[in-house]
């Protein structure tokens, strides 16, 4: 009998495609903030302020998806009844092992299967500029009224924070701090990653490597020095 995992490999295998280590780290980078897979396939959904960051993101995956273009997504809300306006891609289902390393799967007590987005063990491997960037184009911000920055980090355990903090140290140098956000509508604490004032020309110069930030982000960076 074949299993699902080895069925995926033959799918894999069949497609020819080999992936770069820029798109490996673009992927694990927009899985970081804003991604999800499910089924091996990866939606990417954004809100009309960020249409040209799906174009971006569209480009960069082109081996990965089918030649449908990006679509626009039209919605109106429940209670206010304003209508929004998003865009969307989906890769085609190739990216199962990507899923096995960011999710856990679990069974609830009603036997609902579960997934659930966790840290990969193996983040130390990627952790580098072009992860670091994408990330940050997802869930970070400059701090206003100091020249700081900050990456939303809520979603993660306390233990994930603190491997995330240590990884900005051994890869970067960078002293990056675990400070509270305030609290949720819901009365749920929020935490953010800092990048302190004495580190953000360096932590500058990494995420403006590559166009993205630049050229997409701009009103994330404070003025260089």
């Amino acid at each position: 009998m074949t299993s699902v995992s080895d069925k995926n490999k033959k799918k894999w295998e069949k497609s020819k495609i080999q992936i770069s280590k820029e798109l490996r780290d673009i992927i694990h980078g927009y899985l970081m903030s804003d991604g999800y897979l499910r089924n091996g396939c990866l939606t990417v959904h954004q809100g009309e302020k960020q249409k040209a960051y799906v174009q971006w993101l569209y480009d960069k995956f082109q081996i990965l998806r089918t030649p449908t273009p990006i679509k626009e997504v039209l919605m109106t809300h429940s209670k206010t009844h304003r209508q929004s306006r998003s865009f969307r891609f989906f890769t085609r289902s190739l990216l199962h092992g990507f899923e096995n390393m960011w999710y856990q799967v679990s069974i609830d007590a009603d036997g609902h299967r579960k997934s659930t987005k966790k840290l990969p063990k193996s983040i130390q491997c990627f952790f580098n500029e072009t992860f670091v960037t994408v990330w940050f184009a997802g869930d970070g911000t400059k701090i206003i009224g100091s020249k700081e920055a900050k990456f939303e980090v809520t979603a993660f355990t306390a233990q994930e924070r603190l491997i995330l903090k240590n990884l900005f140290f051994t890869k970067f140098g960078i002293s990056a701090q675990i400070i509270s956000s305030g609290v949720s509508k819901a009365g749920r604490p929020q935490w953010a990653l800092k990048i302190p004032a004495q580190d953000y020309q360096k932590f500058r110069n990494i995420i403006t490597k590559m166009d993205l930030i630049p050229n997409l982000f701009p009103y994330k960076l404070h003025k260089k020095t």
